[in-house]
């Protein structure tokens, strides 16, 4: 949940201008990424059979590089045709609802036997 909270107090910086505020929001966005990266690698690690886990894990890095980039260019290119408070709220909620998404598909798929 750090990573969307963030996300939604980076939006509200953009109407609520304040350092404290941007800090928070960096710290919280940073914390759960982080989180969400390391929770990643760990799950690709394990599902991997031990003797192919370095190629899952090449392939892991080389997706999660363009996860991380293809979003920062869209979102680059968006600013230059739409306001950037519209964009920002878009980017951080098409974000948030993936991260929600992704975090309940490994949940569910941890609780299985």
């Amino acid at each position: 949940m750090l990573f969307p909270v963030g996300l939604a107090l980076t939006a509200l910086s953009l109407y609520r201008p304040s350092l404290a505020l941007v800090l928070v929001a960096a710290g919280l966005s940073g914390a759960g990424a982080g989180l969400l990266f390391m929770g990643s690698v760990t799950q690709s690690a394990t599902a991997a059979v031990p003797a192919s886990r370095a190629g899952v894990l090449a392939v892991f890095f080389a997706i999660a590089y363009l996860g991380m980039g293809l979003p920062s260019v869209a979102f680059s290119l968006l600013i230059e045709h739409a306001p950037l408070k519209t964009t920002m709220i878009g980017f951080a909620a098409v974000l948030s609802v993936g991260t929600v998404a992704a975090v309940t598909t490994a949940v569910r798929a941890h609780r299985r036997p």
